[in-house]
């Protein structure tokens, strides 16, 4: 059990940390479907700004430079792909139109809002949290399991590749000089030990279930309680305001780009 397990659950240095995770569950799924309905980059822009605002509240400015790599490579190919695939009947240069590349962009504003606020909810939210959450929900108790235990399970991943990786550049192997598909051939026979220590620690991880009798007792008793406050039914009044303007607009046809084909 990790040492910030035994912090009361809602505990957290803003009001978004101390939100019920049922509320951001909910949140994560307003934010989706507000990204998923525009086609329109005005609208789809206006869905990330407000997963922006989120962001900010939740002071998680940190984790999105983390992926400010991805998110560009995610704009390129976004911009690129769907600027040459669809069609449109105001041409502005070879075969990209002006329909075209608004929705390239708008593609990428979708796909990157869902990403932001996905990475809001995992920021902001504690494993036990997001767990508890989960089953609170009525989600069955070994899917929640498996759920919070994959969360978990990508750091120590992540380390267990930086450990393998620096043990053999101190047996001498080189990985950063050459080019890039010289340091991404030096990279691929780590893959074999990163997986087999991977694959080792989940069996262990599987004795260690077995031997604790998981799944022996129908009921449960947890360390963590769940209280939703008022700020949680505010928010939730808030995010169906928001999420039923978004349908409105999409009803309406306002998010739609005239004359576009896909």
């Amino acid at each position: 059990m990790q040492a910030n397990s035994l912090i009361p659950a809602g505990a957290g240095p803003t009001l978004i940390h101390r939100l019920d995770p049922r509320t951001k569950l909910a949140l994560l799924l307003a934010s989706f479907i507000m990204a998923i309905l525009p086609e329109a980059p005005a609208v789809a822009g206006l869905a990330a700004c407000l997963v922006l605002v989120h962001l900010a509240l939740a002071r998680a400015w940190g984790e999105l430079y983390r992926i400010r790599w991805l998110l560009l490579a995610l704009a390129l190919f976004s911009v690129t792909v769907w600027s040459l695939l669809a069609q449109g009947p105001s041409p502005l240069f070879w075969r990209v139109s002006r329909e075209s590349l608004a929705f390239g962009v708008a593609t990428f504003l979708k796909l990157g809002t869902m990403m932001l606020a996905g990475l809001v909810l995992l920021a902001t939210t504690r494993v036990e949290e997001l767990f508890l959450g989960l089953v609170r929900l009525r989600l069955p108790y070994p899917v929640a399991f498996a759920f919070a235990l994959a969360l978990r399970w990508v750091p120590e991943v992540y380390q267990t590749a930086l450990r393998v990786k620096e043990a053999q550049e101190v047996r001498g192997l080189t990985l950063k000089e050459g080019g890039p598909f010289t340091r991404l051939r030096r990279h691929l026979p780590l893959l074999v030990p990163i997986f087999l220590l991977t694959l080792r620690r989940t069996q262990t991880l599987a004795w260690t279930l077995e031997a604790k009798g998981f799944q022996a007792q129908p009921h449960r008793t947890y360390l963590l309680e769940l209280h939703p406050g008022l700020r949680d039914w505010l928010t939730l009044a808030l995010a169906a305001v928001l999420l039923g303007g978004f349908v409105a607009l999409h009803l309406a046809g306002w998010d739609r780009i005239s004359g576009l084909r896909l």
